[in-house]
């Protein structure tokens, strides 16, 4: 007989069992389900811990992280394109470090976060890498019309004449050559092909009489709106010198390849002058409708291997009603926004100021003060509201005080129809701004991307054509952050080149091509002027969170220095090479053994 106070049923045979029976079944169980849970633990924490083995640490040189609570470190942690870990080689040694773990010895160079400009024009870096360099020293040698002739002529010699049709070289300054290439200049290059001289500022052209032909300009041909077609004297004959929207759309085309391959050829080569200058985020401050699609085959491509965004011109704003526009990329690029343009350049005479040029442009009468792109503010104000009203972040370029002025008024007839929100709207140059503009452009909220290279590279010429006191305030970034304005500076490349360790000494110094202090007080420290081309130029982009400061969690966008900027004497800081670029934890660029052209 069995008698049975408690049983258990056995579930595999399908009956009951006495307690008896099972109580050895128990204890066998009991030690399964130990070694079970042993194992799964050992599982769990080893995968945990293979979570913290960093697949790159960096460590045996200065680290700048630019982070405030943090702004130095002895190693970074790198695992799957992002920071792991910011701290002392000692800690890493026993969390971050596995035998797999690529250990990069530094070896007294500095590490950085990579660089965020915060305005440029992508496109051109490949035009700027591939045509004729007509840039002044440091940037080139050319320091006549004859050797802007002679650049031309050597670059039709070479073997990517035929890649736009055109012969063409960037960068020429009327400043420093006394004027403008002419027609007749550039028909000692060619006569039977169209030859085009860019301006340094990008707002002016100069064509050969092929080149003239070529887009249709002649005596009949009236100015347009926000352009002028510079005539012969005494005659209405086109002389080659062609300013503003009477160049821009022409010059754009010609400068740029016409076949896929070309195209991508000039990509190629932009992105390399990119990188080599530390640029981990690259952006085209002025996208034209006809480049879009080359950029977004360029990314489902594969071939971006850095980030790219665009800032829409306005007469493309429906590209931003497109999947392309947000704050996150798709391979490797996005639309960041719109950009309207209200002026020109101030180096060439043709930003609009509320007082008149000292002297005036060839062509102009005393009392001339430049002039709007877009005279009807109506335009500009119907342009603001659809940005408020879709969120568009718009980036406005403003040189000269009277259409900064003009930007304000715009800004404030929208403003006031909308409820406050962070729309990160930008000045882009800013070159004769105001004080008072400053504490206008405050109250709205608006981000000041200024320009201080200018006082390298024009500092001297602004004496002639504005005056000294004016030329002293020109980008006053110290004011705009004093104010408590976010501010960044930035290169406009491909005027000059895309380096930013020059606008980062230009915005520390402030000294011209002679050796004036243009405007003391108006200087940032090196850690601001760090700021503003990693962490403030993130900010700009709505990408802080992901860009700008070694901190964990963050993309590992990296770039070593061969010397520390914010140690190193400050008048050579733009001596600092880039020795490798890094993009989310892969070297993207890497400067060759006595690479000494920077």
């Amino acid at each position: 007989m069995t008698v049975s106070r408690t049983s258990h049923r056995n579930h595999l045979a399908g009956e009951f069992l006495p307690l008896s029976g099972i109580l050895p079944m128990i204890a066998s169980s009991r030690a399964f389900l130990v070694r079970i849970i042993a194992a799964y633990s050992v599982a769990a924490f080893g995968s945990a811990a293979r979570a913290q083995v960093a697949d790159t640490i960096y460590t045996g040189g200065p680290i700048v992280t630019v982070n405030d609570a943090q702004p130095t470190a002895e190693a970074v942690a790198v695992k799957d394109g992002k920071v792991l870990g910011v701290g002392s080689r000692a800690e890493f040694q026993g969390t971050h470090q596995g035998p797999a773990t690529e250990v990069v010895d530094l070896a007294g160079k500095t590490l950085l976060p990579g660089f965020v400009d915060g305005h440029a024009h992508f496109l051109g870096f490949g035009s700027q890498a591939v045509g004729a360099n007509l840039l002044a020293s440091p940037d080139g040698d050319v320091a006549s019309i004859d050797d802007v002739v002679e650049k031309l002529k050597d670059f039709a010699r070479g073997p990517d004449v035929g890649r736009t049709g055109w012969i063409f070289g960037i960068g020429y300054d009327d400043a420093l050559l006394g004027r403008h290439p002419t027609r007749d200049d550039l028909d000692k290059v060619s006569k039977d092909v169209p030859v085009i001289a860019v301006h340094i500022s990008g707002h002016f052209s100069a064509m050969n009489s092929v080149g003239l032909a070529k887009v249709g300009y002649t005596a009949e041909t009236p100015d347009p709106e926000g352009g002028v077609i510079r005539r012969r004297e005494g005659s209405r004959e086109p002389n080659g010198v062609l300013e503003e929207l009477a160049s821009i759309p022409q010059m754009i085309p010609a400068i740029n390849a016409r076949t896929p391959e070309d195209k991508d050829y000039f990509l190629r080569r932009g992105l390399e002058l990119a990188k080599s200058f530390g640029y981990t985020t690259v952006n085209e401050g002025r996208l034209m409708a006809f480049q879009q699609p080359d950029l977004v085959s360029a990314a489902e491509r594969g071939l971006l291997d850095i980030d790219v965004m665009s800032y829409v011109d306005y007469t493309a704003k429906s590209l931003l009603d497109t999947p392309w526009f947000g704050h996150s990329y798709r391979n490797r690029y996005r639309l960041a926004g719109l950009k309207i343009t209200l002026d020109g350049s101030p180096q060439g005479r043709t930003a609009w100021r509320t007082v008149p040029y000292l002297v005036p442009p060839d062509g102009q009468q005393p009392g001339y003060k430049g002039y709007p792109a877009i005279p009807e503010m109506q335009s500009i104000v119907e342009l603001l509201d659809e940005a408020y009203r879709k969120g568009w972040p718009t980036h406005v370029h403003a040189n000269g005080d009277a259409a900064v002025d003009q930007m304000i008024a715009a800004l404030r007839a929208v403003d006031v129809r909308y409820p406050k929100a962070d729309r990160r709207h930008t000045l882009i140059h800013g070159q004769f701004v105001r004080k008072d503009q400053l504490d206008a452009l405050k109250k709205l909220d608006v981000f000041a991307s200024l320009f201080p290279m200018h006082t390298f590279y024009w500092g001297d010429w602004y004496d002639r054509i504005i005056g000294p006191e004016l030329a002293q305030q020109i980008s006053p970034m110290r004011s705009a952050l004093d104010r408590g304005l976010r501010v960044n500076s930035h290169t406009d490349a491909p005027v000059a080149l895309p380096n930013l360790l020059q606008v980062m000494w230009a915005t520390v110094n402030r000294v011209s091509r002679q050796g004036k202090v243009m405007g003391p007080a108006e200087r940032l420290t090196p850690m601001e002027a760090l700021k503003c081309i990693t962490l403030w130029g993130a900010y700009q982009h709505f990408e802080e969170g992901r860009k700008g400061s070694l901190e964990v969690g963050k993309l590992a966008d990296l770039v070593i220095l061969s010397d520390d900027p914010l140690t190193i004497d400050p008048m050579r800081i733009n001596t600092i090479r880039v020795l490798e670029t890094i993009k989310e934890g892969k070297t993207v660029y890497r400067a060759r053994h006595g690479d000494s052209k920077r």
